[in-house]
């Protein structure tokens, strides 16, 4: 078992991240109810991995990179600007033409701290020390950060289907994935350009799920709800490509053991 996982590293992870993310989707499947993932999946599947294939100087690494916040000022810009900008810009397009049926309410913007920590410490924490801090690194020893971003984005897509048709209702799935893959990218830039820091991922997608889900995208019902997943995703992916080709950072790739 130590030898198989050695010599394959992300198989082993993303088979160990899908198993222990989606049986509470399989359980309800088989009991006639609905489930989305378990978020904690990646994050144990890469500590097991981790520990099984790099011992513990690899855990040392690994949980390092999670609190490893002496990043430069200007990443920690473009975590928390970068999702507020494109989500606002999206929404100014989509105005023009489907205005939305509401407005923000105070409620809703007290509730934003709240919201960000939660997610912060269960979706950021549980997944992105799987994706970012483990298979990105291990991707990019043997692809380009480009290719590595689109093999990552693939198993990403594919890890949320137990959201498929509840959270994310069919019209909106296309460009939730062109969305995905261009936060892939952009994660990508940032985890190369941060030093291999999971920290930033984590708060990156954190901000992301806070600004868009729990603030712009309620405002918009409908027809205009789906123009507006449409243009979010295309700027999304654009924005993703743009970072990472015309911006490019070192990558940060795994030696093996």
């Amino acid at each position: 078992m130590n030898t198989f996982f050695r010599r394959h590293r992300l198989i082993a992870f993303f088979v160990l991240a899908f198993a222990l993310s989606w049986y509470p989707w399989v359980v309800g499947l088989i009991c006639g109810r609905t489930s989305g993932p378990n978020p904690l999946g990646p994050l144990v599947a890469a500590i097991i991995v981790t520990a099984i294939t790099y011992g513990r100087s690899g855990l040392r690494e690994f949980f390092s990179r999670l609190v490893r916040w002496r990043v430069g000022f200007k990443w920690y810009v473009v975590t928390f600007a970068t999702p507020l900008l494109l989500c606002l810009i999206a929404v100014a397009i989509t105005r023009c033409f489907a205005p939305p049926t509401s407005v923000l309410s105070v409620d809703k913007i007290r509730e934003l701290p709240e919201r960000f920590l939660f997610i912060l410490l269960f979706i950021g924490l549980g997944e992105e020390p799987g994706w970012r801090g483990f298979a990105l690194p291990e991707l990019q020893a043997k692809y380009s950060p480009l290719i590595a971003s689109l093999v990552l984005g693939a198993f990403w897509a594919v890890w949320h289907l137990p959201l498929i048709g509840n959270e994310f209702p069919m019209p909106i799935v296309a460009p939730f994935i062109l969305s995905l893959f261009g936060a892939t990218f952009m994660l990508t830039w940032v985890f190369n350009g941060s030093k291999g820091s999971v920290l930033l991922p984590m708060l990156l997608h954190a901000t992301v799920n806070t600004v868009g889900a729990g603030l712009m995208f309620p405002l918009f019902p409908g027809a205009a709800l789906i123009l507006l997943w449409w243009t979010y995703g295309l700027i999304w992916l654009f924005a993703g490509i743009a970072a990472l080709l015309f911006r490019p950072n070192e990558p940060i790739s795994s030696s093996p053991p």
